[in-house]
């Protein structure tokens, strides 16, 4: 039988496009980051240096980001203008733009020999203007940053509280997840203040991410009200949800075979997200006033290393 939502699925001719889905002049493709990829390593020997491949299929090689301290967290932002990671020379939280300038944000540096530094986590919003330093050890709270100045925007709860999903659309926003068995959404602001919470129905809260381990993600709009979940099922889709009004919006099929392992919201009414499969990652934007979805880049990711995709 065929799915109910199958004529909603247009599949169109794959191109080479950023994350974002929304293409970049050709001439702006060098600056725009695909992903970035550090070869394995142990800890005590010096690790290889951040490679930054380019939508465009070029790299380049990050020579200050070489640690002697096993992996080390780096984001990308779903731009892929603006790359996080802990500089080498100083171990201190920078921001590369695509200017090639390195700005250090709020005094932050790599802990050393810190036991599982690797789980220390780093988002950055949509357009990378606000980076968000998520220690490892559960209990401080997150300080953000605003990535132009390298000045403090605020703090969120501890991740002991709650998980810190990522910003919204538009970078004004975060959003929280508390809970495991029942599971509520919580919109922030980035000094921490609650804007709105709900306990949303079971088909939406059984799929917010409560870690990094789970595989569901989650995503919220620049309006800070729409929450896009990735449901899956016989009839597998994006659902959105608003956590103001308790509404479901919309709930919009996907190409077979794509599974989403991360979301951002990269226009008002749209969300992209993206899917791996045996080595090849595919990015498809879901346009959800329309109804619709459609892949816009497919690539083969490395076969070793660790990777960090634009977007999380």
């Amino acid at each position: 039988m065929i799915s109910k939502w199958a004529a909603a699925v247009a599949v169109f001719p794959v191109v080479m496009l950023p994350f974002s889905a929304t293409a970049a002049p050709a001439a702006a493709q060098a600056d725009v980051i695909r992903y970035a990829v550090q070869k394995s390593c142990e800890k005590g020997r010096a690790c290889p240096a951040l490679r930054l491949v380019r939508a465009d299929g070029s790299a380049r090689t990050l020579g200050d980001t070489s640690s002697d301290e096993g992996a080390v967290p780096v984001a990308v932002s779903a731009d892929g203008r603006r790359v996080a990671y802990f500089r080498k020379k100083d171990r201190r939280l920078v921001v590369r733009g695509a200017d090639g300038r390195a700005r250090a944000v709020g005094g932050v540096r790599q802990p050393r020999n810190e036991a599982g530094v690797d789980e220390t986590r780093l988002l950055l919003s949509p357009d990378g203007g606000k980076l968000a330093y998520v220690p490892n050890d559960g209990e401080h709270r997150v300080r953000v940053f605003d990535t132009a100045t390298g000045r403090k925007a605020g703090t969120l709860p501890a991740a002991s509280g709650a998980w810190t999903v990522g910003f919204s659309g538009d970078g004004g926003e975060v959003l929280l997840v508390r809970g495991y068995d029942v599971r509520e959404a919580v919109v922030a602001d980035l000094r921490g203040r609650t804007l709105r919470r709900v306990v949303p129905p079971q088909v939406v809260g059984a799929n917010l991410p409560v870690d990094g381990a789970e595989g569901k993600v989650a995503a919220l709009a620049a309006d800070g009200r729409r929450l896009a979940v990735y449901v899956p099922g016989d009839d597998p889709g994006v659902l959105v949800y608003d956590v103001a009004s308790g509404a479901q919006v919309t709930r919009v099929p996907l190409p077979a075979g794509v599974v989403p392992v991360a979301a951002t919201w990269t226009g008002a009414d749209e969300v992209t997200v993206r899917a791996e499969r045996a080595g090849l990652v595919t990015t498809v934007a879901v346009d959800v006033a329309a109804g619709t979805a459609r892949t816009v880049s497919t690539y083969r990711a490395p076969r070793s290393g660790r990777v960090y995709h634009a977007g999380g």
